[in-house]
């Protein structure tokens, strides 16, 4: 049964080679859709995975960090720096703003930040962090996009900044990060004498629960969020924008690989029927037959499985080698999981010619 399988199979070398380019092609979309979803999860939360923070302190209300704006005394940094079972506070002003380069509008990500405390570019490519406060570091793509290098002057807020830093994994779809010195940040802002967020990290055997609620009792106008919280806050508002779309795509990858691959096991097997009814003359269970049509299936499934997630991660790292703001990320664990999703795109190709296949009336065959 297997090698009428394989028979079968390789009869039309060309309709098989049609049907895995059409299984690989709608696996390797799968395979990078889910990857990019997954590159916008990590460009969203870059800022607090690379800085060292558990509770994050912002104006009461504010529960995000990227999609919201916060405004604190600089005061609040100082009253949490007295609490017991806190390693390093480290305040921050933040915001998006809108820049005029080259008489282009560009939307980027501001952080203000103390450089002897944290809280700025984690990865540098050149140069070195902002020492004055009329310096700044810009993503190197951002700065290579538009033309900027060390030494370079920029207009920030109708402010002069020279580019003495290029940062790097500080860029993504929907903006890039530049850093500035804090006080800085307060005049362009025209809000001295304020924070945005105050980061905190707790000591190594500090008891995270007492700690949040000494900070309570002395911040009664502020919101204390878990970095984690404040996280998963920030992906609900901002990766849900791009998540059902690219969830619908991978839906819609996974019919069109489905009815392809249907179509040529079913139109295979329907030329084949006087073999399907010589083995039911002969008394091939129906069972037996459904094995045959599926493993056909399975076999051109699993082989463009293969394929696609193969050309899938060739073509994501072109992606996000040619536009870095693209990040491309193929986890093994999602590949594990599409991977079976192929095998199911092959089980369910299989219903209908097997379906054909038990209605088959040998009788009716030889009549033909």
């Amino acid at each position: 049964m297997i090698h009428l399988a394989y028979n079968n199979l390789f009869q039309q070398k060309f309709r098989l080679a049609l049907s895995i380019g059409g299984v690989t092609l709608a696996m390797m979309l799968i395979v990078l859709l889910n990857g990019f979803l997954s590159g916008i999860y990590v460009q969203i939360t870059a800022y607090l995975d690379h800085t060292p923070a558990d509770l994050v302190i912002a104006q009461d209300g504010v529960t995000n960090l990227l999609s919201a704006t916060s405004l604190l005394p600089a005061s609040a940094a100082d009253q949490v720096r007295g609490v017991p079972g806190i390693e390093q506070v480290i305040p921050i002003i933040s915001q998006f703003v809108i820049l005029d380069i080259h008489d282009e509008k560009v939307v980027a990500y501001m952080i203000g930040y103390e450089p002897d405390v944290g809280g700025g570019p984690w990865a540098l490519r050149a140069g070195r962090p902002p020492a004055a406060d009329d310096e700044v570091v810009l993503d190197w793509q951002m700065a290579a996009r538009h033309g900027f290098e060390l030494g370079s002057t920029i207009d920030i807020l109708d402010r002069n900044f020279t580019v003495v830093g290029l940062s790097e994994g500080t860029n993504s779809w929907m903006t890039s990060f530049f850093f500035i010195e804090k006080r800085a940040a307060e005049r362009v802002l025209l809000a001295p004498d304020t924070t945005s967020f105050v980061l905190v990290k707790l000591a190594p055997q500090a008891d995270a629960v007492a700690v949040e609620s000494r900070l309570r009792r002395r911040l009664h106008d502020a919101e204390i969020v878990p970095a984690a919280v404040m996280k998963q806050n920030d992906l609900n508002l901002l990766a849900q924008i791009f998540a059902v779309p690219l969830q619908m795509m991978v839906a819609i990858s996974f019919a069109v690989g489905t009815a392809i691959l249907g179509m040529i096991i079913y139109t295979a097997t329907v030329e084949r029927v006087r073999e399907f009814g010589v083995l039911k003359a002969v008394g091939a269970k129906n069972w037996q037959l459904y094995l045959l049509v599926s493993q056909q299936a399975l076999v051109t499934a699993l082989v463009g499985v293969t394929l696609g997630i193969a050309l899938a991660w060739l073509v994501g790292g072109w992606i996000t080698a040619t536009w870095p703001k693209f990040l491309v990320v193929i986890q093994p664990a999602t590949t594990a999981t599409t991977a079976a999703v192929g095998l199911l795109m092959g089980l369910l190709a299989a219903l209908l010619p097997a379906s054909y296949v038990g209605r088959l009336d040998p009788a009716q065959v030889f009549r033909r």
